[in-house]
């Protein structure tokens, strides 16, 4: 089986993404690929990808808004 290794794509012709969601995009790639090399063949790279991101979205801290009282 041939390894997947993430690496940057030609962004030719699209924006320039901005340097924290870059930053998100590399994390999400670096984890799916680290998930999928560990699945020896249980996952596939969508799968992986897919895990990557829902685990990361659990680890987010969560904001919460609290009601604000009346002044």
């Amino acid at each position: 089986m041939a390894e997947f290794t993430p690496g940057r794509r030609s962004r030719k012709g699209r924006p320039q993404m901005p340097p924290e969601v870059q930053a998100v995009a590399d994390e999400l790639s670096r984890r799916a690929a680290q998930m999928w090399a560990e699945a020896d063949g249980e996952l596939s790279i969508a799968e992986a990808v897919e895990l990557a991101a829902f685990r990361m979205g659990a680890e987010a801290p969560q904001t919460m808004t609290e009601p604000q009282g009346e002044s």
